[in-house]
Parts: C-alpha cells; sequence; structure tokens
C-alpha cells in the first residue's frame, strides 16, 4: 500500500514538473510545431472527444429504453451526434450571421454619428474638469480612410479569404472522417493501449497510469460539459435581456459574450467591456443600462448558474480558477487559459487524492 501511495506522489510530482516546464518557450515553440504537422488527427480526436458524451447517450437510450442491439445503436448513436451538432450549428449560424451583418451595417451607416456622440460626451467630462480635450477627429479621418482602402482592395480579400476557407473545409472534412473513425472504433483502440501498458509497464504502475488517465479524462470532459453550457446559458440571457431592454446590437453582443463565456470568471467581463464601449457610442443611457442589466447579469452567473453548472462539475475551488486562468493567459494567451483550468483541476485531483490517501493511512495507524 505505502508503494502505490509513494507510486500517486511520484507520478503527481511529475506530472507538476512537466507543467513547469511547459513555461519554458523552447518546449513551446516544440510542441507547436509538432500538433502543427498533426493538427488534422488532433481535430479529429478533439471532435470525437467532443462527441463521444451525445453519441453514448444515444446509444444508451436506444438500448435500454427501445432495446436495440448494440451494433445498429451504436452506428445511430454515432450519426446521430454528427446530425445533432450540425442541427445546432445551423440553427445558430442561421440567428448569428443575419444579426451579424445588420450590426455591421447599420454600423458602418451611423459611425459618424457614433464617434460625434462619443466626443460630444468626452467634452462633456473633460471640459467641466478643466482636463485636456480628446479630440477624436483623427479617428474618424482614420476609420474613412480605413474604409476607402477596404473598398479598393474588397476583390483581393474575398479570393484570399475564400482559398484560406477551403483549406480550413478541407483539413475540417479529414478531421471529422478520423473522429467517426475514433467514434466507431473507440472500443478496440482502448483495448489495445491497455494492452501495450500492461505489456510494458508492471502491474502496479500500470494501475497508477490507468488512475491518472481516468481522472484526466473525467475533469476535461466535466470541464467541456460544463463551461459550455454555462457559456450557452450566459449568451441566452443576455440575448433575451437586451431584445427585454430594447438594446442594439443584441445577437452580437449576446454571441460575443457568450463565446468569451468559454474562459472561466473573466471571460463574460470581456464580452461586457466591448459591448459597454459599442453602446456608448450610440448613447451613453444605454450603456450605463446595459452596465447595470449586466452586472446583475454577472451576479446571477457568479452565484447560482456557475456554481451549479461548472463548480460542481470540476469541484476546483475559486482561487485555483483564477490562479489558473492567469498562469494559463501568461504561458499561452487565449489557449492558455482554455486549458489552464482543466490541467489544474487534473493536478488538484491527483494531490488531493493522494493527501487523502496519506491522510487516511496515518489515521488508521
Amino acid at each position: 500500500m505505502e508503494k502505490k501511495q509513494r507510486s500517486t506522489w511520484w507520478l503527481t510530482a511529475i506530472l507538476a514538473g512537466l507543467l513547469v516546464l511547459l513555461c519554458s518557450g523552447m518546449i513551446l515553440r516544440g510542441i507547436s510545431g509538432i500538433a502543427q504537422l498533426f493538427r488534422t488527427f488532433l481535430l479529429g480526436i478533439v471532435i470525437a472527444f467532443v462527441l463521444n458524451q451525445p453519441s453514448e447517450f444515444i446509444q444508451t437510450f436506444l438500448i435500454q429504453k427501445a432495446k436495440w442491439r448494440k451494433k445498429p445503436a451504436k452506428v445511430v448513436g454515432i450519426l446521430g451526434a454528427y446530425l445533432f451538432v450540425l442541427a445546432l450549428l445551423a440553427a445558430v449560424i442561421g440567428v448569428v450571421i443575419p444579426q451579424l451583418i445588420d450590426s455591421v451595417r447599420t454600423f458602418a451607416m451611423h459611425m459618424d454619428e457614433y464617434l460625434t456622440n462619443l466626443q460630444q460626451e468626452l467634452d462633456r467630462i473633460t471640459i467641466p474638469l478643466g482636463l485636456q480635450r480628446i479630440d477624436l477627429s483623427n479617428l474618424m479621418e482614420l476609420a474613412h480612410v480605413g474604409l476607402g482602402k477596404f473598398d479598393a482592395a474588397v476583390v483581393p480579400r474575398i479570393l484570399s479569404v475564400t482559398g484560406t476557407m477551403l483549406r480550413a473545409l478541407g483539413t475540417l472534412a479529414i478531421g471529422i472522417a478520423f473522429s467517426a473513425y475514433l467514434l466507431a472504433g473507440k472500443q478496440r483502440i482502448l483495448s489495445q493501449v491497455r494492452r501495450i501498458l500492461r505489456a510494458y509497464l508492471p502491474e502496479q504502475t500500470y494501475e497508477q497510469v490507468h488512475s491518472v488517465l481516468h481522472v484526466i479524462v473525467d475533469c476535461f470532459r466535466n470541464y467541456l460539459i460544463g463551461q459550455t453550457t454555462e457559456a450557452a446559458i450566459l449568451g441566452s440571457l443576455c440575448f433575451i435581456g437586451m431584445l427585454l431592454l430594447r438594446l442594439e446590437y443584441a445577437g452580437v453582443v449576446s454571441v460575443v459574450v457568450g463565446i468569451t463565456a468559454m474562459i472561466p470568471i473573466l471571460g463574460a467581463y470581456i464580452g461586457g467591456i466591448v459591448a459597454v464601449i459599442l453602446l456608448f457610442m450610440i448613447s451613453p443611457w444605454k450603456a450605463m443600462l446595459f452596465l447595470v442589466f449586466f452586472v446583475i447579469l454577472q451576479q446571477v452567473e457568479n452565484n447560482v448558474i456557475y456554481p451549479r453548472v461548472v463548480g460542481g462539475r470540476l469541484g476546483l475551488p475559486g482561487i485555483w480558477v483564477l490562479l489558473a486562468i492567469t498562469v494559463g493567459g501568461q504561458i499561452g494567451g487565449v489557449v492558455g487559459m482554455l486549458f489552464g483550468v482543466p490541467i489544474t483541476t487534473v493536478l488538484y485531483t491527483l494531490l488531493r487524492n493522494s493527501v487523502r490517501s496519506r491522510e487516511d493511512k496515518k489515521s488508521s495507524r
């Protein structure tokens, strides 16, 4: 028993050491280069990981409730997961894209009016306080010049974007095909991996590695499900609230808030700041109204939604979530923020299990 606990402790220490080594720019560049070479297959692994949960849910329902056989239930479960995500994306795009087009068109048509309103509000604030006047005339000229250059280069830009989209679609198609293969043969693949590990590792080490891998998969799955659900709820509530308050750019702002909410705790504030700046250019009163609404929404999110949807799944204290976001952002930017929380959750869970095991052993003496 003591050897098993010692192995768990050393494995946790090794993982923590690897996390520290990731701070090295050379290692990060090396990992980035390898990821670029295998990006299509890594994309397939990510897609398979995301679709595994809905696929298993459909299979379980068909087998237990509808009394289907395993093989047809498996096929229908995989196809159902892809169709569900495709329908969800189509619904979101059908709602968001028209909103984005209308918002961009409206903003471009009223940009001069927005900048003039912003200039007047800044003058109203700075002049009575005796501060230096903030002149936005250069910004107005720059905006007009930028729009002129955009119109002149619109054709080359469209061609460039089209080529990039075609390459991305090709990569996505191969990644989806690879993910389908993983979902269909995951039992055989996992069995082969277990056989390899059991063949080359001592039994005790194999058990420890298996336990650690189980913790990693559980932490990432819980984080993905919880954070996605929380972001969808927050974006939907923001959209409904802005429609009720009759605020402009409800679709764009809600999408930004929902996407940035994938970054725990701090993400939604980024979207809120963007919305306040955008609405302030239209009307300071509307910006203040949205700010009050967003503060109330954040209180509901932090005290009701996040603890129940995400916090209960991760079991990670808030201080460690904040630390993971900060350190992850310093190491890898936005990607580091996204992956910092589940990685920290893995380390926290492994260390917590090791500490509890040692405490139980000492108390039993």
